[in-house]
């Protein structure tokens, strides 16, 4: 069996538990494995934390709101993956 490089998938976000739990679940329905979901809640003040909650796969970590450029660094420095992706949960 090939071993496939890890990928990260970065998803930052604030405010976006609207569209979150749609933006997992396509993170999650890619056939690629293995595969790495972290969301970098950017100082939400919705909902976003306890829609996370409900996928255990996923790494969750939150900063006060600093801008998306620094949430995606600070998912960059987190990731364990050869290679990384973003993916935005807004619209």
């Amino acid at each position: 069996m090939k071993n496939f490089p890890l990928v990260s998938v970065i998803i930052p976000a604030y405010n976006y538990a609207k569209y979150l739990a749609e933006t997992l679940d396509s993170a999650f329905a890619q056939t690629y494995r293995p595969l790495e979901v972290i969301v970098m809640d950017d100082g939400s003040t919705d909902y976003t934390a306890e829609i996370v909650r409900a996928y255990p796969d996923v790494r969750y970590f939150y900063q006060e709101n600093q801008g998306v450029s620094i949430a995606r660094n600070v998912g960059i420095a987190a990731a364990e993956g050869e290679f990384i992706a973003f993916l935005d949960a807004g619209v």
